[in-house]
């Protein structure tokens, strides 16, 4: 049963999101071209990101930039706001090409059309971890069965792997469908800011991201798992209604727009 139920769980984070970007672009009749644009911002934001990172590791290992004094605040800080900046202006160039698009076709870029980018956007990112999550329970149960060895040294993670409860992989299931809503409500940010042409969207969204991100991963390291969910629970409420709040005063502006 603990099996069936890790499967079940990564499974749904592969392919819930995806599922959820794909029914609301047919619910709302918006382009195909918007699942590929917000798959893209993701990955193209990552593309850059992760080597960036690697090459900033690197540098540190091999003493050619001096040791932070605080290392664990010094990982949160580029953590945090490398997520933010890379995403965010992949994001607020993607939306750039939608809305030029949309203005070849003689339409304007819609309130849908910003949440299906969202959508996109953020089932990209639980693709590639459930996928991560899927491949490597699959390496674990083919080391449990002895059907390939266990790796020397790999012997404490992989009794660790087993002894976390199985439950836990649903907690990730709701970490990512909060990371979504989260990532629609970037999307609308960056909408707002493209559609009225102010840069000071996309500085909002780099610094909501990054503020985020750097909340669940402080609250990890000091209080544990339950404790980061439910503050990312809080700001993705918050977040989510201050944004409805505000187009709905300032604009006008419903879901139909």
């Amino acid at each position: 049963m603990g099996d069936v139920l890790r499967m079940l769980g990564w499974l749904v984070m592969a392919f819930g999101g995806p599922a959820l970007a794909l029914w609301a672009r047919g619910r709302w009749g918006r382009p195909v071209a918007w699942l590929g644009v917000g798959a893209l911002t993701f990955l193209g934001a990552q593309a850059v990101r992760l080597p960036l990172l690697a090459g900033l590791t690197a540098l540190f290992r091999q003493g050619l930039l001096p040791p932070p004094r605080d290392p664990l605040a010094f990982n949160w800080v580029v953590l945090s706001l490398s997520a933010g900046l890379f995403e965010e202006t992949a994001r607020w160039w993607g939306m750039r090409w939608a809305q030029r698009r949309q203005a070849r076709h003689g339409q304007i870029l819609g309130l849908t059309d910003a949440v299906v980018l969202g959508l996109a956007h953020g089932g990209t990112e639980a693709f590639a971890l459930g996928l991560v999550g899927w491949t490597t329970l699959m390496g674990m149960l083919l080391m449990r069965e002895g059907l390939i060895p266990i790796p020397p040294g790999m012997e404490a993670p992989v009794a660790a792997y087993w002894a976390t409860p199985p439950g836990w992989v649903w907690v990730g299931v709701l970490e990512r469908g909060m990371a979504i809503l989260l990532h629609v409500g970037l999307s609308l940010v960056i909408w707002d800011g493209v559609r009225r042409a102010r840069r000071a969207g996309w500085a909002a969204a780099v610094l909501l991201h990054a503020l985020v991100n750097g909340t669940a991963v402080a609250a990890m390291s000091r209080w544990g798992i339950g404790v980061a969910e439910g503050l990312i629970a809080l700001w993705v409420g918050l977040f989510l209604g201050g944004i409805c709040i505000r187009l709905r005063n300032a604009c006008g502006i419903t879901p139909q727009s």
